[in-house]
């Protein structure tokens, strides 16, 4: 992002427009989105499938399946998250209990359209108020409409749009540039799933192991199904942008 001259005097607080109508706390929270991991969600007839990048940890001795961007919100919603991860956590159990309040009140689900316009309420109050900072998440919050599949995209602005497949993180635009050319009009769980893995792979550096991959199923009246690792190789051997990474030489 190019700095304005001037800008220095409207970016130290997130409740300051600049002359020309910008709110540059929340654009800093988009650019570190994009330092994040892609991540993907595609519908398709009957369910949507998550797909999100995770950075490996370097060390032999870490738990890589303890790295989460996708979670289970409520019997048939889930969503998966790209930017900070301890920043989508504070999100993730506030769409959770959220969930939890419109069951208890109403006795049904929570329709994942009304939970995603709280979401965004309360991610716009974090850019009015003094003394807060904008979230630096994006969010894909998926759920079910009359058994039909559909997505809500949240920003660090607050801002709400639906989608039918959508890309959040780095190289966000590319990633959903290549969904919108490559998705077909009919889909089934097996065609999401290849068209969400190679749009991550688009975002993503290449080649990477398939342990880096969290895949999620989300299916009506069920809770968010987690792909195990070994699920996950299964269904992307032989893809060409799967392997060891590529090491660099070690220079002066």
């Amino acid at each position: 992002m190019e700095m304005q001259p001037g800008q220095m005097a409207y970016d130290r607080a997130s409740t300051v427009f600049s002359p020309d109508g910008r709110l540059f706390q929340v654009e800093y929270a988009l650019q570190a989105i994009q330092m994040g991991g892609t991540a993907v969600a595609v519908t398709y007839d009957g369910g949507i499938v998550f797909v999100a990048f995770r950075n490996l940890p370097s060390s032999s001795l870490a738990d890589a399946s303890s790295i989460e961007k996708s979670f289970a919100i409520d019997t048939g919603l889930g969503c998966v998250t790209a930017g900070l991860i301890a920043d989508s956590r504070v999100l993730v159990e506030f769409l959770r209990l959220e969930a939890q309040r419109h069951r208890v009140t109403f006795g049904e689900v929570a329709p994942y359209t009304v939970l995603g316009h709280a979401l965004g309420t309360l991610l716009q109050q974090y850019t009015q108020y003094g003394g807060t900072r904008p979230f630096a998440v994006s969010l894909l919050l998926g759920g079910f409409a009359d058994g039909r599949p559909g997505l809500v995209e949240l920003d660090p602005s607050g801002a709400t749009i639906g989608w039918r497949a959508y890309a959040i993180g780095r190289n966000r635009r590319a990633v959903a540039d290549y969904l919108e050319e490559k998705i077909p009009e009919e889909r089934n769980e097996s065609s999401a799933f290849q068209l969400a893995v190679q749009a991550v792979a688009e975002g993503a550096p290449t080649p990477f192991l398939p342990e880096a991959l969290d895949v999620s199923i989300l299916e009506p009246g069920r809770e968010l199904r987690r792909l195990a690792t070994d699920d996950v190789a299964r269904r992307v051997q032989g893809l060409p942008f799967i392997g060891p990474p590529e090491r660099k030489g070690a220079g002066r």
